[in-house]
């Protein structure tokens, strides 16, 4: 059964025309869209050379990696790779006893800020008895007490202070390590430069040879153009040669059959004298042949003779073995002479060879002599820089001990109560380099309330005289706080930002005090070093807003 087809009405055929329409606007504009892109792309500039770029900067790729590749099997070699294992065996030793030292000072500090804790205990508690009231037998045995713990953390502090020294003394032999470690690198890196220089140089060698090698290829070009011009302007003059040759061939063809003609007409005029003519000529034929053939006999008996046989055959083959024989002889004479030349020259060789090595031997012990000597002069050195460093440190010793007396007698002067200081110092109530800071402490605040005892004085009496009790430049200097001095601290963000952001693909070394305050001179004569002075919300980097809106999720 056959379906009838039902007629569409007139809101289907509108909206079918109005379908029809829009995919042809969208097909016209894909169609302008893809006209215009190709325009673009087959505009000059456009596909040959897109194409090109891509050639270009895939071959710079491809550079790039067969000199890596080269830099790794370089790299990769069995002696770098057993260098490298030395040294990472040596640094892995050096980190194991660096991590050992680190962990020792650590638990040293620790001890030593237990000890400083348990004295700033212990005047604590001193304070706290001072200010109860005790009978004097408690006080006594108290003081009894404090003097013994006292003497026990002196004793330990000693002991902790001597393993310091020790510690310290150890982390000056690894840093002069470092510092040999360091000079090696340097070194390497200078070899490394060098080596990178001689490939540079390799490299423009080759580009030279690359572009030498293009210009002989397109003057090939050239000159097999002309060769194919030389060889068709050849074959075209072969072509006029050879319809020369037959034109002359046929001259010549016309010149013998008139010769013939003539000489057949001269032979019937003249046939007798012809005759005679060509019996002479027999004749003489036929007397040098015979004289040939007796000479040629003669030589035949003669070789006959010398070889004592009779047969020709026998004489032949004797003859071209004493020939192969006398050819293997000459032949093994040149080789010997091959030989000999070879050895000469080998021998030649050796002796060029044992006379550079002689000469590098020489040179060598003249170098580990003036490297000897070198040594000597420098151990000269630095064993005058340590006298001058002893002679210093005594020079130091005295004036620390001036030092000392001078507060011990500044002590005295202002009238100081050490009394504070009597359970920490037991009985060794003398000034050292270990209980200065104490004293130093006491006579501040003792000058200090001098000075406002003074001024407060001054203001009492109102009177303004020329001399003062104490001068303006002899008075400490007020320390402000910070955030007087600066309104906030600076910004991480931005202070990251400016560190990252200089990078430098080089090898990068530490800058020494000079350089330090040359690069601070600049960096704060730039304006606007204040802008990195605020906080991260009001930075105006994007990962500050990424901070805030965690903050607030």
């Amino acid at each position: 059964m056959s379906k009838e087809e039902v007629p569409l009405t007139d809101e289907e055929k509108f909206e079918l025309a109005l379908q029809t329409e829009q995919e042809l606007a969208r097909y016209a504009r894909t169609y302008i869209i893809l006209d215009r892109n190709r325009a673009e792309f087959l505009h000059t500039g456009g596909a040959c050379g897109k194409l090109a770029k891509h050639k270009k900067v895939l071959d710079i790729f491809k550079r790039e990696q067969r000199n890596i590749l080269t830099d790794l099997a370089v790299a990769s070699a069995e002696a770098k790779i057993k260098q490298d294992e030395k040294l990472s065996k040596k640094l892995n030793k050096l980190l194991i006893e660096y991590d050992e030292f680190d962990a020792d000072i650590k638990m040293e500090k620790a001890y030593t800020s237990e000890i400083e804790y348990q004295i700033q205990i212990m005047k604590k508690k001193a304070l706290e008895q001072a200010a109860e009231q005790i009978s004097e037998n408690k006080y006594q045995e108290r003081i009894i007490k404090g003097e013994k713990t006292v003497q026990t953390l002196e004793n330990k502090l000693e002991v902790q202070v001597k393993k310091f020294c020790s510690i310290c003394a150890e982390n000056r032999n690894l840093r002069y390590e470092l510092q040999h470690l360091l000079n090696e690198r340097t070194e390497f890196n200078k070899t490394w430069d060098n080596l990178i220089k001689n490939l540079c140089i390799g490299k423009k060698f080759m580009i030279d040879l690359i572009e030498q090698a293009t210009i002989a290829y397109d003057q090939r070009e050239e000159w097999v153009s002309k060769l194919q011009f030389l060889r068709t302007k050849a074959h075209n003059d072969l072509l006029l040669h050879v319809q020369e040759m037959r034109n002359f061939q046929r001259k010549r063809d016309n010149d013998l059959k008139l010769q013939e003609f003539f000489a057949t007409k001269g032979q019937r005029r003249f046939m007798k004298d012809l005759e005679a003519m060509n019996l002479k000529k027999r004749e003489k034929n036929k007397m040098l042949i015979q004289n040939k053939l007796e000479s040629y006999l003669e030589m035949l008996m003669k070789i006959k003779e010398f070889a004592n046989q009779s047969k020709i055959p026998d004489i032949a083959k004797d003859f071209l073995r004493q020939e192969e024989e006398n050819f293997a002889k000459f032949k093994y004479i040149n080789d010997l002479n091959k030989q000999l030349e070879d050895t000469s020259d080998n021998l030649t060789e050796l002796h060029n060879v044992i006379d550079g090595q002689r000469v590098l031997h020489e040179g060598r012990t003249i170098q580990q002599e003036d490297t000897l000597k070198a040594l000597e002069e420098k151990v000269e050195e630095k064993r005058k820089s340590v006298q001058n460093k002893e002679e210093e440190l005594k020079t130091l010793d005295q004036k620390l001990n001036v030092i000392l007396t001078g507060i011990g007698t500044l002590f005295k002067l202002f009238r100081c109560n050490n009394d504070p200081l009597i359970l920490m110092l037991g009985h060794n109530q003398t000034i050292h380099k270990y209980n200065a800071l104490l004293y130093l402490q006491i006579l501040e605040s003792n000058i200090q309330e001098a000075l406002v005892s003074v001024h407060q004085l001054e203001q009492k009496k109102g009177t303004k005289s020329d001399t003062q009790v104490v001068r303006q430049d002899r008075r400490p200097q007020v320390i402000h706080p910070i955030e007087k001095i600066c309104a906030t601290s600076p910004c991480p963000l931005c202070i990251e930002h400016d560190l990252v952001s200089d990078v430098i693909d080089e090898l990068q070394f530490a800058y020494n005090k000079d350089e330090i305050r040359e690069k601070l001179r600049i960096r704060l004569s730039i304006e606007g070093q204040e802008s990195g002075l605020h906080n991260v919300s009001a930075c105006h980097l994007p990962k500050s807003r990424q901070i805030i809106q965690k903050r607030y999720q």
